[in-house]
């Protein structure tokens, strides 16, 4: 749970007028009608509640967080299941841009080191 949620459930928890086993978002069996709701107040019409997944995988590994353990937060068993759901972005673009930069000069420093000893 990110600090974030915790804090915002544990100012829930003072809410006075709440009593204490209140379902947070009421949902009891599945929460496709408040999804809908809340996407509606939002003004989101074309996001899936399965896109949400997408994002919290992609921003995990961002994070740095290894796709095994993405794999395993998310519950699947095969790692080509995660991979479906690790989305590329601009970020992503970048990072491979500045690597292929390092690898590209560290070659080129090999290459000059190696003519000057021969």
């Amino acid at each position: 749970m990110t600090s974030r949620l915790e804090q915002q459930l544990l100012a829930l928890h003072q809410v006075p007028t709440i009593p204490p086993n209140t379902l947070v978002f009421g949902v009891e069996k599945t929460c496709r009608k408040a999804f809908s709701t809340l996407k509606k107040l939002a003004g989101l019409t074309d996001i899936r509640f399965h896109d949400l997944r997408h994002t919290a995988a992609t921003r995990m590994i961002q994070a740095g967080i290894p796709l095994q353990e993405v794999g395993r937060i998310l519950g699947h068993t095969q790692a080509n299941t995660t991979y479906r759901y690790v989305n590329a972005n601009a970020d992503t673009a970048k990072r491979v841009a500045r690597a292929l930069d390092v690898f590209l000069l560290e070659a080129n420093n090999s290459n000059i080191d190696e003519e000057r000893i021969n």
